[in-house]
């Protein structure tokens, strides 16, 4: 188990801590966009590290504090495959 948590860190880095100031940010955008604190959290992480939030979520869509998969797919410039098996070159 411990190499498997060892892969884990090695694969996604170490795990994120919330500052002071996301959590600030997160009770803001809570309150404010009428969010749960745990979604406003996620929202606050992201602009906390200046990336953007890629989400299913419609509350957050719907907020503009995320964008869906086929957004992010598209803003890179990837394409999307026609079938599941294919892969995203």
């Amino acid at each position: 188990m411990a190499d498997q948590l060892d892969d884990l860190l090695v694969i996604f880095g170490p795990p994120l801590l919330s500052s002071p100031e996301w959590l600030r940010d997160a009770a803001d955008l809570a309150s404010s966009r009428r969010l749960t604190f745990y979604d406003a959290a996620w929202a606050a992480a992201a602009r906390g590290l200046g990336v953007p939030l890629v989400s299913a979520d419609g509350q957050l869509l719907a907020a503009g504090l995320a964008e869906t998969a086929t957004a992010t797919v598209r803003r890179l410039g990837l394409t999307v495959p026609d079938h599941p098996t294919d892969e995203i070159p």
